[in-house]
């Protein structure tokens, strides 16, 4: 239901895999279709060993056809791979009462750094013009946040984000940004939808019924969602098709490209960044730490309006 002519420009030379770190699943990433079908040629060499003609273009399809079977192979072990994890969890759960001993929180654990990854020390320059926000203005932290509706880790991720929010509010904000995977199908419409009810007030609304229902967003739910937040559906379906969302969308994928967060969901805390659906004290040992460096800015006279651009000013703009 978003204009045809449209491809994802940023993301269509990658096909996604699912990070999984010892086991444990924390988010969606892309990874270059060259990494398993070798070099793309250019337009000066064709690939070695291929026919020319109709039998090269058949060869050509027979291949997009496989990478798109390996797409959904991908996103149903990514989903299989989160659920298990969370079977485990509850199963771990259960022991601890049986056994009469407190279940002990743990963070989970975290992969080495990979090359052109940012740096969860270093802080980045992460511009939010154009971006949802709720929270406070002048809030002391500003979450930002990439994902995709289609993304479990993304989904799962969001009843933290709201706790913080709500335990911390007006001292923490929460900004989020667009990152719709190619293995999800649904993530580029479901994300045209939250912004085209956004035009309206109510991005907040529809985004929340767009991850409780992130299996099932079709269009004719979209409808119905925006029928039930009371939208002028007209207007509504007339932005769907506007091709200014998709730039917004597109641009907010290459600006998280630029900064190494290719994968869903990725944060920048006050321009540090968190990857994947991390525990809530992963976020909250962040937030503690910038919450104190943004109070030292605001003690030596930085306008509360101006904290969040202050905070980042000096940031690196790549990985």
């Amino acid at each position: 239901m978003y204009p045809h002519h449209v491809g994802n420009r940023l993301t269509r030379r990658w096909i996604p895999i699912c990070l999984v770190l010892a086991g444990t699943s924390l988010a969606c990433r892309p990874q270059p279709k060259a990494a398993l079908a070798g070099p793309e040629p250019t337009s000066s060499a064709e690939p070695a060993g291929l026919p020319a003609g109709s039998a090269r273009d058949e060869l050509l399809q027979q291949q997009d056809a496989i990478l798109r079977q390996q797409d959904v192979i991908i996103a149903q072990q990514d989903e299989l791979t989160a659920e298990l994890r969370a079977l485990r969890e509850r199963l771990a759960a259960r022991d601890a009462v049986e056994a009469g001993k407190p279940q002990l929180a743990h963070a989970e654990p975290v992969a080495p750094r990979r090359p052109g990854q940012p740096d969860p020390e270093a802080i980045y320059r992460v511009p939010i013009d154009g971006a949802q926000v709720r929270g406070s203005a002048t809030a002391v932290v500003t979450v930002v946040e990439w994902a995709d509706f289609q993304c479990p880790f993304c989904g799962r991720v969001e009843p933290t984000i709201a706790a913080l929010l709500s335990e911390q509010a007006g001292e923490v904000r929460h900004v989020y940004m667009h990152n719709p995977l190619p293995m999800h199908a649904r993530a580029m419409p479901a994300a045209l939808a939250a912004e085209a009810a956004g035009r309206q007030g109510k991005f907040w609304e529809m985004y929340a019924l767009l991850f409780a229902n992130s299996k099932d967003l079709t269009d004719a739910n979209f409808a119905k969602w925006a029928k039930r937040l009371r939208l002028n559906l007209k207007r509504f379906r007339r932005d769907l098709e506007d091709p200014s969302l998709v730039e917004l969308i597109e641009r907010q994928q290459k600006l998280a490209v630029s900064l190494g967060a290719r994968g869903t969901p990725a944060f920048f805390i006050n321009g540090r960044y968190l990857s994947g659906a991390q525990p809530k004290a992963s976020f909250q040992a962040v937030i503690d730490q910038e919450k104190a460096r943004a109070k030292g800015l605001l003690g030596n006279g930085t306008p509360p309006a101006k904290l969040y651009e202050a905070l980042i000013a000096d940031g690196r703009t790549e990985p």
